[in-house]
This record gives C-alpha cells, structure tokens and sequence, in this order.
C-alpha cells in the first residue's frame, strides 16, 4: 500500500526501484524489526516481519522470516512542494530448515522478487578459517528414486560464491568475489552495524542485508540453544 506525506522533508536515502542502480556507502543499523539508516531521523529501509533477535525460544526457532524494502520515492508537486510516497517491496524469505528436509544448508533465504540475484544460502567456513559465505543455490533433481516417489529432504546444489564474510577481531568483514571489502558487520552496546564501505547493485545490497540478517538470525538461535543443551 502506498501512503505519501506533503511538506516532508525528502529523506536521506531515496531508493529507485532499479536492481541495477548503484548504491552509496551507508551505515546501517537493526534496530528491532527494522533495519534503518544511521542518520539523524533514522529512516527505516527494511523492515523484517518480526524481531530475529530478542525473540522468545519458540518464536526463534519459527522456519520463516520476511523481508522487505521499504522504498520512499520523492516528487514534486503542483505546488512547489516535496511529496514523499511510500511502500514496500517483499524481497527475500529467511528460512531455517530442519536437518530432515535440508542437505547442508540449513538457512536460506529463498528470493520472492523477479529483480533479486535469487535464492541464496549461509555457508559455514571450513576449518580452520572463521566466517562463512552467502552462495547461489538451486534445486536439484533427485535420481535413483521409483516412480511417482516424492523425497522429502530438498536437495540443493551450490552456485557461485557471492559474499566471503570472514570473521576477525569483534566483526566480520564482507567479501566480494574479487578480493575486496565491501562492509563491515559489527555490534557495540548490543547494537548490530553493517557499515557498507563500497558502492553496490541495488540487488547486491539486498541480498547482503538477507545474509546479514540471516547471520544474525542464526546467532541468535544457537544462543537460545546453547542453555537448552546445557540443562539436557
């Protein structure tokens, strides 16, 4: 639903609804379940269906989580006078899959607009480096099976690499296939920062703020599980 404001200030991001359009450097912070600019206003950007970091046991550990960009557009109107319209745009689904239905990829984030790089999944690191990777994934056909037999784990198979998150001293910095930091992911005072350091596609800043997310998500469920296992 579009809403619009005359009078407004324009905000300080403007997005276009352009999966190639570059965009600047920005500091960005989760902020419950929005994730806003860090600017004076603190306008909202994205917006998550729910809070990925201070839920409850239970509702941490639901499979599935929205994601959406919330797209503030400026024009002018008859009058002189700026006009700010708002909406969203659903862009990715944050999945945790359990061990019986997922092969290796246990969180995902599956793409749910036409303009984004695709369905994406978290990758750990192989010993003994610290980190993991944001990959392409798509689904595979299952062969050896009888006729008309429907497998119940999903079999993915693992494209190009798109993000190198390497964890170092209290963050983790953001990779780009070709050798170069892009962002900067950190928490201080309990507050989690991405810091994006380079210019970047529309859709490439989408899908680092899923992976990000998807971090975040995932910390945050091994957190709760963590006194779980300790008290079993």
């Amino acid at each position: 639903m579009e809403t619009s404001l005359e009078g407004d200030d324009p905000p300080p991001y403007v997005p276009v609804n352009d999966a190639e359009e570059i965009v600047q450097p920005v500091i960005l912070l989760l902020v419950g379940h929005f994730i806003r600019a860090h600017t004076v206003d603190g306008t909202p950007l994205y917006e998550l269906s729910r809070d990925i970091q201070a839920s409850s046991t239970s509702e941490a550990l639901l499979s599935q989580v929205s994601l959406e960009r919330l797209i503030h557009n400026v024009r002018v109107s008859a009058s002189g006078m700026p006009r700010v319209s708002h909406r969203s745009r659903h862009i990715f689904e944050l999945k945790h899959l359990p061990p019986v239905i997922s092969t290796g990829y246990p969180y995902c984030l599956d793409a749910m607009s036409r303009h984004s790089i695709g369905n994406l999944a978290l990758k750990s690191a192989s010993f003994p480096r610290s980190g993991f990777k944001i990959v392409k994934i798509q689904p595979e056909k299952q062969d050896g099976f009888p006729k008309g037999y429907r497998a119940r784990r999903e079999s993915l198979k693992e494209g190009e690499m798109l993000f190198d998150v390497v964890k170092k001293r209290g963050h983790y910095e953001w990779m780009h296939p070709d050798g170069n930091r892009i962002a900067v992911d950190d928490k201080t005072d309990d507050q989690h920062r991405l810091v994006v350091t380079a210019p970047v596609t529309r859709k490439t800043m989408d899908a680092m703020i899923g992976g990000w997310c998807l971090r975040i998500w995932r910390d945050s469920i091994k957190s709760k599980n963590e006194p779980h296992k300790a008290r079993t």
